[in-house]
């Protein structure tokens, strides 16, 4: 796929989910998403929170966002990396970036902080 044709494809769907997320607030809407874990077991997953957080953060409160979900604080920036590395064009570039994001000991690192994060917020009630 071209790399025009990338951005175009992640502005299209950016766009669509943000401006959703702007406009409902999750936390309200009976007919937005409910995460599968907690419907089912009553435990709240380490990303449960995400819409609420983004929907916070879009309204320019970054704390009530932190609060929905302080994980996503931490690895936000981690996830988007994976995003713009889709995005670039094949390179040295590229291939320098994913060789970082997609190092074993970085990935093993998120994984173990994630289930941490779902454990000491199930603990605390977070």
């Amino acid at each position: 796929m071209a790399y025009s044709k990338r951005i175009y494809i992640i502005i299209g769907i950016t766009a669509v989910i943000l401006g959703g997320l702007f406009l409902v607030d999750p936390s309200n809407a009976v007919y937005a998403p409910k995460c599968p874990m907690k419907l089912i077991t009553g435990l709240s997953c380490p990303a449960c929170g995400i819409q609420r957080f983004l929907h916070a953060l879009l309204h320019g409160e970054p704390m009530a966002a932190l609060r929905y979900n302080y994980y996503l604080a931490f690895s936000l920036p981690y996830a988007l990396l994976f995003i713009v590395e889709w995005a670039m064009p094949h390179g040295k570039r590229r291939d320098a970036l994913a060789r970082v994001i997609e190092d074993r000991c970085v990935v093993w690192f998120y994984i173990i902080t994630f289930f941490i994060w779902m454990i000491v917020r199930n603990i605390l009630g977070i």
